[in-house]
């Protein structure tokens, strides 16, 4: 190929380009310049007038150093072979991307090396603005929690905050104030903590700063968050006090990212349940309610299913008779691989999550069944008393399910007491009444259960279809007998008999005995029982 005609043709074919090329003869292991493109001098200095000279002839010795390997690499493997761009080259020139090819003469020598090389440097801040957009939050350019997982590994601690009642800015003021207030807090942020932490934005109006080792003590940070809020917010033509509550996860162990902001939004749940506008260190020992409840709800979801919850049975006494005349069917729940749950612990989340439902139909076949394999034991007018949840007696449906149920088992409803709650009624009462109705009419015993303890009303007795009171453990601890009798005349004016929970000595027992009281439930007068134990026990007089 002749140099010459390169250097004629080449530069109507190629100045135009925006890629540089620049074609290198080679010569006794030297690489002399033939030919560069208007790109390529734009891109190195290197123009024409360089033509003839070697590498260390045209360039400084430190560039020099830096091409003759890479193209004397080519012309050894006889290939073509590419370089990545993005290094700072010896002149202070950012590398663009790169291709070196072999040019072979007659012989089949490498007679010539054309380079072409493109400008990346459009490209790479186009990606850099990308990488920035992939990292930062968009609205207060905080890193973000993609950045927090991926890119930050020594830590010592973890402070998640949040807005205490931010949602009242936004559905006062709009989301544009709620928006700025956001942007403040970044702000702030940045100048009490940007020196020496990650801050991060994890999304609406949580934060979190992330400590490096061998900075402030957890203390310091925590009130360097707090100050953040000493001064109010502009919002609109209005100055607010605003505050925080903050959950902090310290490193004790190995603990990733993840587990530490784990810990962190645990302690940040406890903080806002201990009155927010303060915090709370994450404790591995303690035993936090909240996701105590979240754990529950997951097990007691399969507990059916794997045979966990079983009933007990505590007898009900009646002194007149001398004997049992009933029995309150209560829920135990015996978690795997945990033990025995205390029923305050789980009948709340049964409740909340609805799955009291399917748990309490369950109840009422068990309570069937029960009495079907003991019936001959019983005598009149011994019943079994079955506690049902707001959210039964709420549901559509729910007197025809329980009567088909009966049904289906060949139980008389006439065997079942059902005991509600004064909270149960309380909020919908016009619906409970004609629901107890329903149930009275099919036959059901209806007791005001825990009665005393929530928003008793003579009107709330009188308008409810009821047959039963039960007398809260509280109304006889202290043994006030005026109180008790009061009561007891008063059911008795209204047609009730009454049963007092939570007998646990021999002098409450004389006294109610002495009374005349109806029931008698409680440790003195039996703990709960089992299916067989609480069979010895019934028609057996005492």
């Amino acid at each position: 190929m002749d140099a010459a005609l390169l250097t004629d043709l080449l530069p109507g074919l190629t100045d135009e380009m925006e890629d540089s090329i620049y074609i290198m003869k080679v010569d006794a292991g030297q690489f002399r310049y033939v030919f560069v493109n208007r790109a390529a001098t734009r891109l190195s200095g290197i123009t024409m007038d360089a033509v003839g000279k070697s590498f260390f002839e045209a360039n400084t010795p430190e560039m020099a150093v830096y091409l003759q390997p890479k193209y004397s690499r080519v012309v050894q493997e006889r290939r073509a072979i590419r370089f990545e761009d993005g290094n700072v080259l010896p002149n202070g020139v950012v590398s663009g991307e790169s291709i070196l090819n072999p040019i072979y003469g007659e012989t089949g020598e490498v007679e010539y090396v054309v380079s072409i090389t493109r400008d990346t440097s459009e490209r790479r801040g186009y990606e850099d603005k990308l990488l920035n957009l992939a990292y930062h939050d968009d609205l207060t350019q905080l890193y973000n929690r993609r950045y927090l997982f991926e890119s930050f590994r020594d830590l010592e601690s973890i402070y998640l905050f949040d807005l205490d009642y931010f949602k009242k800015i936004n559905d006062t003021f709009g989301h544009g104030a709620g928006d700025a207030v956001l942007v403040e807090v970044a702000l702030r942020m940045e100048r009490a903590l940007g020196r020496d932490h990650l801050l991060v934005r994890l999304g609406g109006d949580e934060f979190v700063v992330a400590k490096a080792k061998g900075t402030a003590s957890h203390e310091d940070v925590v009130e360097k968050i707090k100050r953040i809020f000493n001064d109010a917010f502009q919002v609109h033509d209005r100055q607010l006090k605003l505050s925080a509550s903050i959950g902090v996860a310290l490193r004790k162990e190995d603990e990733d990212v993840y587990t530490l902001l784990k810990q962190a939004d645990i302690a940040l749940y406890r903080a806002k349940s201990d009155g927010r506008k303060t915090h709370h260190v994450y404790e591995m020992e303690m035993k936090y309610e909240h996701v105590e409840n979240f754990i529950h709800e997951l097990e007691l979801s399969n507990a059916l299913e794997r045979g966990e919850l079983s009933l007990v049975y505590q007898p009900i006494y009646n002194y007149q008779f001398k004997r049992i005349i009933g029995s309150e069917a209560l829920l135990r729940w015996n978690r795997c691989g945990t033990g025995f749950i205390p029923p305050v612990d789980f009948i709340p989340i049964a409740e909340e999550t609805g799955l009291i439902i399917p748990i309490g139909y369950w109840v009422i076949r068990e309570v069937c069944k029960f009495w079907k394999q003991f019936e001959s034991s019983f005598s009149e007018p011994f019943k079994l008393s079955v506690n049902i949840s707001r959210v039964q007696l709420n549901e559509p449906g729910f007197v025809d399910s329980i009567l088909r149920i009966l049904d289906s088992e060949g139980v008389s409803p006439r065997v079942f007491e059902l005991e509600i709650t004064e909270s149960t009624v309380i909020h919908n009462l016009m619906a409970v009444q004609q629901t107890l109705r329903s149930l009275r009419a099919a036959g059901f015993t209806i007791a005001l259960d825990d009665f005393g303890t929530g928003y008793s009303s003579l009107n709330m007795l009188t308008s409810l279809p009821l047959d039963k009171l039960k007398i809260d453990k509280s109304f006889i601890r202290d043994l006030n007998e005026p109180l008790i009798t009061s009561i007891l005349m008063m059911a008795n004016a209204l047609k009730l008999e009454v049963i007092v929970e939570g007998v646990e000595e021999e002098a409450q027992f004389r006294m109610l005995a002495g009374l005349n009281c109806w029931g008698l439930q409680g440790y003195y007068i039996s703990m709960p029982l089992g299916h067989e134990q609480i069979a010895a026990t019934l028609g057996r007089d005492d």
